[in-house]
């Protein structure tokens, strides 16, 4: 059919809106470009129709909905039952030139731009809420957000320190929002009956880790789209990462391609968008290798070292649960290859399986492609106290008398006595030991001992370190002291712990008289690995410890234990080091 030509009267007459219709109609049939300047030059904004039939232009260049069309529909029909309210049937009409709006024939294909299909809000589902997470909705107050909550277009979601969320949309699309992220849900519908997904998010602050679901077809691809401050992020199937830091917005893209402005990103690259403009695309950093570190981990904080990567200067660690890859417990950027998670204020993870995700960060700030690494964390029932023999403590008897704290989960310990450090060669080892003494004869020479906790179902915590202790022969008495001479009495109760191997790490010891700690005889902070309290009473008293991060925040207590004082002139064999497992 071809395009009318109109008179410089109907030019002047005709409503916005129909020129608008006329512009698309001419895209598609090829007509001249100067019929789709004919509208006049108004003042103010199009009319509501005119800017609906000028977004529909756009979408036409780059896409369009096949529809079969079934027996009995009609133009008009297809207008009330799949286009927008201000969508014109006769855009159809032009579009597939058409004569007869009212005889169109069954199992023929109908293009139909996707712009103009009616919109369907739909919502999005919260996986995991890790922390301290909220939403913030138009006209109500901000509230937690929890898993399986549903979010709608308009929705602001937050994230506190050590805390994360992570959304699956309508089309499948997964993103995860980091520590100290704000993320606006602008656009979530569904265009009519063809099926397609449009989504636009909006980065106000923090980091977010998104994979975009893949077209499946027959299906149409999801539309998806991230903002940002500086940049807009076009992205269609692809794996990719867009962090904010000031006035800089850095994206990197793992799979697929993304547009950044006007700037395309392969996978393996990323860029720097900032008001001044997208800079070029730049390889992004190798991946750190993790192939040494221990798959069994056995010490709380967690503390992994591992090669540096060249042109590093900094790298980021994110602690998932491998039962759900979506859920991040721990996150933090550290200078040197070396990850050293202090406790943390949510509780460090307990015993479980755990994936590390480590990547390497260049001096733009940049971040590659993370290495992961598969662990089981098993840092409980921690060992029991050693009471005694004390470190390196040289004994003249040959029985040796070996003596720990009670551990609340215990049911049993086990102990171990051996000639050398690695324990491959084993004099003594016992597992069904009840009681928290055990005397046993050891030959002359150095020997090393190391306990571990059984609970009552059989489960065993990690080994303590090993203690070395010295069998001597005696010596020869020393001669008698003079009349005058003072008498020798010991200090005290000697109380030490393993050190950590955190950089300005602190510890915090507390004694009391009570389980609850409510009876403090001892509450103090201090760099040193000892502690030594003067003369106490006898009775039984309750230790325990942690550790404080060089950043002032403090971990949590490790399991409470119990020494008792007897009562007894030669209480001082009592007063011996306490190893203290953190």
């Amino acid at each position: 059919m071809p395009c009318p030509t109109l008179s410089g009267q109907q030019r002047q007459t005709w409503p916005a809106s129909r020129h608008a219709l006329l512009a698309l109609a001419c895209t598609v049939c090829g007509a001249p470009a100067a019929l789709a300047q004919t509208a006049p030059a108004t003042a103010g904004a199009l009319p509501a129709s005119a800017s609906s039939a000028s977004s529909a232009s756009s979408a036409l260049h780059g896409e369009l909905w096949d529809y079969r069309v079934n027996p009995g529909d009609t133009l008009i029909g297809l207008q009330a039952r799949l286009l927008r309210p201000q969508a014109d049937w006769r855009v159809l009409q032009r579009v597939n030139r058409i004569n007869d709006p009212r005889r169109l024939q069954p199992g023929s294909i109908l293009r139909i731009p996707v712009a103009l299909l009616r919109e369907e809000p739909v919502s999005a589902e919260v996986l995991h809420a890790h922390g301290e997470v909220f939403v913030e909705r138009a006209g109500a107050a901000r509230e937690p957000l929890t898993a399986a909550a549903a979010l709608r277009a308009g929705d602001i979601i937050s994230t506190g320190a050590q805390s994360s969320v992570s959304v699956r949309f309508a089309d499948g699309s997964r993103a995860l929002l980091g520590p100290g992220g704000r993320l606006r849900l602008e656009r979530q519908v569904r265009l009519g009956a063809s099926g397609v997904l449009e989504t636009r998010l909006m980065l106000e602050a923090g980091a977010l880790e998104t994979r975009v679901q893949p077209a499946q077809p027959p299906q149409p691809a999801p539309r998806f789209e991230l903002r940002t401050p500086v940049a807009n992020l076009g992205v269609r199937g692809t794996d990719f990462r867009a962090r904010i830091g000031g006035e800089v917005t850095r994206a990197e893209v793992l799979e697929g391609r993304v547009a950044v402005a006007t700037v395309a990103l392969d996978a393996g690259f990323g860029t720097l968008a900032s008001p001044a403009g997208v800079a070029p695309p730049r390889v992004l950093p190798p991946t750190p290798d993790l192939a040494a570190l221990p798959t069994q981990v056995e010490r709380v904080p967690l503390h992994f070292s591992f090669p540096p990567v060249a042109g590093a200067l900094a790298y980021r660690a994110q602690l998932f649960d491998t039962q759900d890859p979506q859920r991040m417990l721990l996150e933090a950027v550290f200078e040197q290859a070396s990850v050293a998670w202090p406790d943390n204020p949510l509780g460090s993870p307990p015993d479980g399986r755990y994936e590390l995700r480590l990547r390497a960060a260049d001096e733009s700030g940049l971040e590659g492609r993370a290495a992961r690494l598969a662990f089981t964390l098993k840092a409980r029932p921690e060992p029991p106290f050693q009471l005694r023999p004390r470190a390196d403590e040289k004994l003249f008897d040959e029985t040796v008398v070996f003596a720990w704290s009670a551990h609340p989960e215990a049911a049993r310990y086990r102990l171990q006595v051996a000639a050398q450090s690695d324990f491959k060669q084993v004099l003594l080892d016992h597992d069904t030991l009840t009681a928290t003494t055990f005397s046993a004869p050891l030959p002359l020479g150095t020997w090393y001992w190391r306990l571990a906790t059984v609970r009552a179902s059989g489960d065993s915590g990690p080994w303590g370190d090993a203690a070395v202790l010295l069998r001597e022969e005696c010596p020869p008495p020393p001669p008698a002291p003079p009349m005058d001479a003072a008498m020798a009495t010991d200090a005290g109760l000697v109380m030490r712990w393993a050190a950590t191997p955190l950089p300005g790490v602190r510890y915090q010891v507390q004694v009391a008289r009570d389980a609850a700690f409510t009876q403090l005889l001892l509450d103090e902070t201090t760099a040193a690995t000892e502690r030594l309290l003067p003369k106490p009473e006898p009775g039984a008293y309750h230790l325990r410890v942690r550790s404080v991060g060089s950043d002032g925040r403090a971990g949590t207590f490790g399991a409470a234990q119990v020494v008792d004082i007897p009562a007894s002139s030669r209480w001082w064999l009592w007063l011996l080091p306490l190893l203290l497992w953190l």
